[in-house]
């Protein structure tokens, strides 16, 4: 397997493992994709395993998710 470099936080990416791919061959790790736009907050969720909720906004260094519960929803927040 080949080991690429995020542009931005130089953080090893493996081969196999999710990441978004920018234009000219370079690649960026997902929380740098999350923190400048390129992947979004419920994309980012769904890619490391975590597909419970029913939306999510990205704020300040943290995912505020929302899982559908009964007639409302349950707020959780995920550092990144």
């Amino acid at each position: 397997m080949r080991a690429y470099k995020c542009v931005n936080c130089r953080k090893e990416i493996e081969d196999g493992e999710a990441h978004y791919r920018l234009t000219g061959g370079k690649r960026m790790c997902l929380d740098c994709g999350l923190r400048f736009g390129y992947v979004g907050p419920m994309e980012w969720l769904e890619l490391h395993g975590i597909g419970i909720y029913h939306h999510a906004e990205y704020h300040d260094g943290k995912i505020i998710a929302f899982q559908k519960w009964g007639r409302g929803y349950r707020k959780d927040e995920v550092e990144v």
